[in-house]
Parts: C-alpha cells; structure tokens; sequence
C-alpha cells in the first residue's frame, strides 16, 4: 500500500495498457445503472470557456457509493492546436480516497479515457436500443470519435456496412482506410450526409457541429441514432424535428441534456418537451423502462457525457496499474 504523500503518475501509453474498449463497454454500464439507482453523486459539470485561444474546457467529478475512490476530470479542446501541430484535446484523470481525500493517481491520458468511455457508452446505448440485425452503419464525422464509436459498436453489433461521412473527402478517405484495417465489413465514404444516412440501420454522429448535419426526412423506421458530438450549448447535430420523429428519446443524464444536448434544441424549438423523453440510459439498463420494443421504432440516445463514466473507467486504470506495477510514483 502506498504511503499517503505517494501519488501514482500515469501516462496514456500506460492507459491505454491496462484497460480494454470490452473493459470499459462493460464498466460504463454499470456506471449508468449506478447512476439510475441512487449510488452516484454526480454534480452538474462546469464548463469554461478560453475564448482567446477558442479553448473549451470541462470539469467532472464523481463518486459511486461504497467505492474506494472518486474522481475529478478535467479535459480540454482547444480547436486551434491543430494548427501549430498540436492535438486538440487534452486533459487528466485525478483519482482520490474516498475515505481520507488524499490523492491517489494523476491519469494523465491526454483524453484517451474521455474518448473510450465516450465509445462505450455509444456502444452501451446501441446494444439496448438498436435492432439486433443490423446490416448498414453510418457515421457523421471522421475523427478520434468516430473511429472509437464504430469500434465500440462493432463488439455489440455485427454489420455489413459502413458508410462515412465528413467534410473533407480526404478526411473521409483516410477514414475509409483506417476502418478497413479494424473491421471486417466494407468501408466506404458518402458523397453526402444523406447518402450515407439513407436506410443505415444505426447512425452515429460523432462531429463539432453547430447546426443540424443529420435532417429528419432521411431517418427510416427502425433506425438507431446515438448523437454524442453536442455536449455544449450552441453544439447541434440533429434536426429538432428528427426528435419529435423519434418513437424513443433516451439521455445519460436528462437534466444535463435538457442544457447540453440534442434535447436543449428540440425544446427550446419547441420540436418536444423534456416530458418528451422516454427514459435515462441507466433506467432502461436496469429494466425500470424498456429500451427497443419494434422493430419499426426510431431511437435517438443523446449523450453528453457524464462523470459516472470516468469514475468507473479511472478505478480499473488505477486498480490495475497498481496490480501490474506500472506507472510511477511522485511524492506530494
């Protein structure tokens, strides 16, 4: 046991070491039925924006009753990066005793633990809502998300195709590329949103949009969408009509999606109303509503995020760093 002035540091190499995207599909489940029965505490996050430098930073805390830990996250997007060669996310994991406050772990993943429980939770909501044939994916969007959703997607759902969307075709290329390398299933990119949306079994949304790049004339029944690119105000990815087309609407967190996600808009248009929302993913999870019904139905899982994901994911990280003896110690 280490002395309480020693603090495990943690580099996203050695993340990424000892946690699986199985690893965290199953966590995340059990984050949000943790969530949904009374045994997370999980204040609302706080969001800063950098508007100098067109930064936008999140802060997350958590904790699940009962546990030896709990944690703070704080990640970043700072959009300009890119251009001096930069990445745009950044960010860590701090992982604290629950029973004296003392830091335990620094998680310095560069926002490889946002980005995989992001995935899972994608995954999570795709295996409770979407049919289970399933034949055509789209995906809107060409970056770390979107490659990390459709990878997630895949241990839940087998499919046959996948169709890409973004807009940079060279982007969507590489995409193709990529993809083609980490599935079996043909690859390819769209010409537009629409084309690649147009009788796609599920469709997942995984860009920075500020307007709606997903309409709801081009949805079919039966369809499964999981938006997780709006987890801000002025963030936008689907039409707010799509939503009061939707026989099924399910949040991580309602109240959090009411100010942040898919639903901000389609209530502030007018499209529903929150009472609209048929359930939180955690409620259908642990049977109290049901997820997909028919075949036929439309379901829409908006995901902003929530610091129940972090909490479960940052345990395993620490647990097994310590188990393996990977990482090293600081003194604080």
């Amino acid at each position: 046991m280490n002395q309480p002035e020693d603090v495990l540091v943690l580099n996203k190499e050695e993340i990424e070491s000892v946690i699986t995207i199985e690893d965290a599909i199953e966590a995340v489940e059990e984050g949000f039925k943790a969530l949904n029965s009374g045994k997370a505490f999980i204040p609302f996050p706080v969001a800063l924006q950098v508007p100098d430098h067109r930064g936008d930073v999140h802060i997350k805390p958590g904790y699940i009753g009962g546990r030896d830990t709990y944690t703070v996250k704080i990640a970043s997007g700072f959009y300009d990066n890119p251009k001096s060669g930069l990445p745009a996310s950044h960010g860590m994991l701090l992982v604290f005793d629950s029973e004296t406050g003392y830091p335990l772990c620094f998680e310095v993943d560069r926002c490889y633990l946002t980005d995989l429980r992001t995935a899972a939770a994608g995954a999570v909501a795709a295996r409770a809502l979407a049919k289970k044939g399933v034949e055509k994916v789209a995906v809107i969007g060409t970056g770390t998300q979107a490659r990390m959703q459709i990878a997630a997607l895949s241990r839940v759902r087998e499919f046959s195709e996948l169709r890409v969307w973004g807009r940079d075709p060279k982007k969507a290329e590489e995409y193709v590329r990529d993809m083609e390398n980490a599935l079996t299933s043909r690859v390819m990119a769209a010409g537009t949103a629409e084309e690649a949306v147009a009788g796609s079994d599920i469709v997942v949304t995984a860009t920075m949009a500020t307007s709606p790049v997903v309409r709801a004339s081009w949805i079919g029944k039966g369809t499964h969408i999981t938006a997780m690119g709006s987890d801000s105000p002025e963030k936008q990815e689907l039409e707010a009509a799509l939503l009061s087309k939707a026989d099924k609407i399910v949040t991580d967190s309602t109240k959090q999606c009411a100010s942040l996600g898919e639903i901000h808009h389609a209530i502030a248009e007018g499209a529903i109303a929150e009472k609209d929302v048929h359930a939180e993913l955690g409620e259908v999870l642990l049977g109290q509503k049901p997820g997909r019904e028919r075949d036929d139905e439309i379901t829409i899982a908006d995901l902003t995020g929530t610091a129940v994901q972090d909490v479960v994911t940052s345990q395993i990280v620490y647990e097994r760093a310590l188990k393996k003896n990977i990482g090293s110690f600081i003194k604080v």
